[in-house]
């Protein structure tokens, strides 16, 4: 009888354990929607601002069209930022080897470094104790990591090139 109950324990335990990774797949995705949702809502903004700016040399224009690319920019940046958070998460859950409350989905509930989906282990620490609200510090070799990435500095620095482009020609009236 009594294996009969941890047998049901074990299976309750993982059945448990696999709606928590269910959870967080569910956050990590949409991050990545919302990032290619920052990217789709940019283009046409960005695309009317430079469009109106070279036709009519509005430096005002190209400035807005730049701000946008900057606002959304670090939009994305910080999508692309908890989404790696929670892939360490998740992967500290399938590991098993770090105690996570159940179901928790704060990405800062375990202290130990664990490598995200690229393989990089994490360097930051909760600031605060459990209990407290818990931010993680600003990490500058995290985010110049993250602003380096192939889906970040790409479409961002091409468009900001373009938009430097669209500024030099609006001020060569």
């Amino acid at each position: 009888m009594k294996e009969d109950k941890g047998s049901e324990l074990h299976e309750s335990s993982t059945t448990v354990r696999l709606k928590h990774l269910d959870y967080i797949q569910n956050i990590v995705t949409r991050m990545s929607q919302s990032s290619v949702q920052a990217k789709s809502w940019l283009l046409p903004v960005v695309t009317a601002a430079f469009g109106y700016a070279l036709t009519q040399r509005s430096v005002e224009v190209a400035l807005l069209g730049i701000s946008a690319i900057l606002l959304f920019g670090y939009m994305d940046v910080n999508y692309l930022r908890q989404e790696r958070l929670y892939r360490r998460l998740y992967n500290a859950v399938v590991r098993q080897d770090v105690k996570i409350p159940e179901l928790s989905l704060d990405p800062h509930d375990y202290e130990e470094t664990a490598p995200d989906a690229d393989g990089e282990a994490n360097t930051q620490k909760s600031q605060f104790n459990s209990g407290r609200c818990r931010r993680s510090k600003i990490n500058v070799k995290e985010w110049f990591r993250i602003l380096t990435s192939w889906s970040i500095a790409p479409f961002y620095g091409a468009l900001l090139f373009v938009g430097a482009l669209v500024l030099c020609h609006a001020l060569i009236r």
